[in-house]
């Protein structure tokens, strides 16, 4: 316990260490956060102070948290080494501490660049689980901290309904801990379940009223069909019976990560194709399902090949974008699942 205290106040330490400001006060006598986009980061020191001290900035950004990662994997100052588990969670002790140094009142830079070096350190080094979280975790704090209107446009669109849906990857990994059986009769049980409110919403006006007006949590185009939940609570049901594990898991865990972060592929290309979907949307669905699939790849019991997680993670991307001839929820995992059925 004592150990792993040390090793978060060292990975803070090294992380508060805010090249962009001692730059700012040494080169031009200016507290750098009064300028530009306030706050101490490579962008804000390469556009106020310079270049050459912008690189500078930015290279030992990234390298912090990388740096703070070793130290507790290999130990240090006679502490018994960490495994890379603890090693990420000292790294992003240093993010923190990037973005909230002590001595500057908290105010330090966005820790893009230290969670970018986190992420290319910890890809090569281990592939756990927790591994898979920090980049999820990377994506989702670089996507919320835009500054484009459209992005946040779309993260205020439903955001309950958007948590939920990542939550629900507990079903696929746990297709990976406990038996077919069990999960078929859990997620039976929250089907008959959604079922039932969608019945109710169809017998009484004022409950589907009640139900449409939680905007977090509805969608309007669910007025006079089955709600989105129950889709996905069926083609869940009918991957775990019918298909292979492999398939079903990688099936629904690369479906629920492209619906969950496909709007957000406007950072990428926001040229729209058909029925509102986005080129960006099916690049970032192709580039987070790939590298999900190799996490998963890692996990034991899960045999995946790289040309099965290429496939499928081309088929999600391509099968969103046909989302307007059949609800998602059915089509891009069943469809998925079909295609890697057939191929392997």
């Amino acid at each position: 316990m004592w150990e792993l205290a040390y090793y978060l106040a060292l990975g803070y330490l090294i992380g508060s260490v805010s090249p962009g400001y001692f730059f700012g006060r040494t080169i031009k006598k200016i507290d750098i956060r009064n300028f530009g986009n306030k706050n101490t980061g490579a962008t804000n020191t390469y556009r106020t102070i310079g270049p050459i001290y912008g690189v500078i900035t930015g290279i030992i950004d990234l390298t912090k948290s990388p740096f703070a990662y070793f130290l507790a994997v290999y130990g240090i100052g006679g502490f018994t080494a960490q495994g890379p588990d603890i090693g990420i969670l000292v790294g992003l002790a240093a993010v923190v501490g990037h973005i909230f140094p002590f001595y500057l009142g908290f105010r330090g830079g966005r820790g893009i660049a230290s969670l970018y070096g986190l992420n290319l350190i910890v890809w090569f080094h281990t592939l756990s689980v927790f591994a898979l979280f920090l980049f999820i975790i990377t994506i989702i704090y670089a996507i919320a901290i835009s500054q484009r209107p459209e992005i946040k446009k779309v993260l205020s669109e439903a955001p309950a309904r958007r948590f939920l849906k990542l939550t629900a990857l507990v079903l696929p990994l746990g297709y990976l801990a406990v038996s077919q059986k069990f999960l078929l009769v859990f997620v039976g049980v929250l089907l008959a379940v959604s079922l039932a409110l969608d019945g109710m919403r169809f017998i009484s006006s004022a409950f589907n009223r009640r139900y449409l007006a939680l905007k977090s949590l509805a969608k309007e185009k669910e007025l006079k069909r089955f709600s989105g939940y129950t889709f996905f609570l069926a083609s869940t049901f009918v991957l775990f019976w019918f298909f292979p594990k492999e398939i079903a898991v990688i099936s629904l865990s690369f479906f629920i990560i492209g619906d969950v972060f496909a709007p957000l592929g406007l950072v990428f290309m926001a040229k729209e194709t058909i029925k509102g979907k986005t080129i960006g949307g099916a690049i970032l669905i192709f580039l987070l399902c790939f590298v999900a699939g190799i996490f998963l790849k890692s996990l034991a019991g899960l045999g995946l090949s790289l040309n099965f997680i290429i496939i499928a993670a081309l088929s999600t991307a391509v099968l969103d974008q046909f989302s307007f001839l059949l609800d998602d929820n059915i089509l891009v995992p069943i469809g998925t699942a079909i295609i890697l059925s057939f191929i392997f």
